[in-house]
């Protein structure tokens, strides 16, 4: 159910959705009628099982049939999803940008059944002490803690580092978080880069990577034949790694879907994010299509061991010496010598996210502070 606290400026009147359409056409007549001359009622707060929903819904103006239908086939939407439902919709709004009616009922229409197995909803769970406590007595931690244990346990605890390994909520359900083993499906669910487009009078909340007919669907909202023609108000990453490494003045909507793509990729490959965030310090691309080729040329680098001695074993192995050879020589050479020396000819360079080189060409030395700052 969604329940909405509507105001015209001098009564405050709370309606519960869905309702049918007539119903909610007068009601809204009537608070208007009994409200401040020309003020059109509008949301001041709304109640539903996904808490995140208020903020969103906050401040939109019923002041058409249109508006009203959206907001009851919101309501129909809302009750038509299950606890694990619920939490997919919470954790697909943005909670830092406040999205249109139009984005949210489409986030809510959109979500897949098959999504839903994704989840573990656990009923009735209203604090981290609760689910910890649950969580040891049904054995769902592993190892059985002996019962003797059980009184000196730290339930708060084990609550709080569960929901943060699960990236889970309480909502008026109980309990939701992702499975284990789940995290890369819900990822690739919810995507890893969001976009806000806008024109003078619409703006489109865009998940990528997304398809073909998404891109036509977000044109056809926005009522333009061509990204160029809306531009890009917000531009989200699913990883604060990326926050101030990429050229975001020349990003384009087409370009962004193509590192998204990429992005994803990365999230499947051992390091695959953190080399490309420790290229990008270290290449500085001045354009975002710079940046995109990087992410698709990837191979060309890799991140290196900070270990100077286990740096020299794999210079050794590059040219072709096997573990049979380097245990044979250990104690007879100084790895970390030939490591050392490796890494000024290889033009490694050291970043905040490890340490990197490039393949085909070494990365040329970091320049000193005086001449940075020249």
């Amino acid at each position: 159910m969604l329940k909405l606290n509507i105001s015209s400026g001098r009564v405050l009147e709370q309606l519960k959705l869905p309702v049918p359409p007539d119903e909610f056409k007068r009601k809204v007549d009537e608070i208007r009628a009994a409200g401040l001359p020309n003020a059109v009622p509008s949301i001041c707060n709304a109640a539903s099982p996904v808490p995140v929903l208020n903020w969103h819904l906050q401040g939109i103006r019923l002041d058409g049939d249109v508006t009203l239908q959206k907001l009851n086939q919101l309501a129909e939407t809302i009750d038509g999803l299950n606890a694990a439902g619920h939490y997919h919709l919470s954790k697909s709004l943005d909670s830092e940008l406040q999205q249109s009616l139009d984005n949210v009922l489409r986030i809510a229409t959109h979500i897949k059944p098959s999504s839903m197995d994704y989840y573990e909803v656990i009923p009735d769970m209203t604090s981290h002490q609760e689910l910890g406590k649950w969580l040891v007595e049904h054995d769902h931690l592993g190892d059985k803690v002996p019962e003797a244990l059980r009184p000196y346990l730290n339930y708060h605890s084990i609550g709080i580092d569960y929901c943060n390994e699960h990236e889970g909520e309480f909502l008026t359900d109980g309990y939701t978080g992702i499975r284990s083993g789940a995290m890369e499906q819900v990822m690739e669910e919810q995507g890893v880069l969001h976009l806000t487009l806008a024109t003078a009078d619409r703006w489109y909340y865009l998940t990528l990577p997304t398809s073909g007919e998404e891109m036509t669907r977000a044109k056809q909202d926005l009522d333009v034949e061509d990204f160029s023609q809306a531009g890009i108000t917000a531009v989200k990453f699913s990883s604060p790694y990326l926050d101030g490494l990429l050229p975001l003045d020349t990003i384009t909507v087409e370009d962004a879907n193509t590192l998204a793509m990429c992005l994803q990729e990365m999230e499947q490959e051992d390091g695959g994010l953190l080399k490309f965030c420790a290229v990008l310090e270290v290449e500085q691309p001045d354009t975002f299509v710079e940046a995109v080729s990087i992410a698709m040329d990837r191979d060309d680098y890799e991140r290196v061991p900070e270990d100077m001695d286990e740096y020299g074993k794999q210079v050794l192995r590059r040219v072709g010496a096997d573990d049979e050879v380097i245990d044979t020589i250990d104690g007879y050479m100084d790895f970390a010598q030939l490591g050392r020396d490796s890494m000024e000819e290889d033009g490694v360079r050291r970043t905040e996210f490890g340490l990197a080189r490039r393949l085909s060409k070494p990365f040329p030395p970091a320049p000193e502070i005086g001449q940075a700052m020249m």
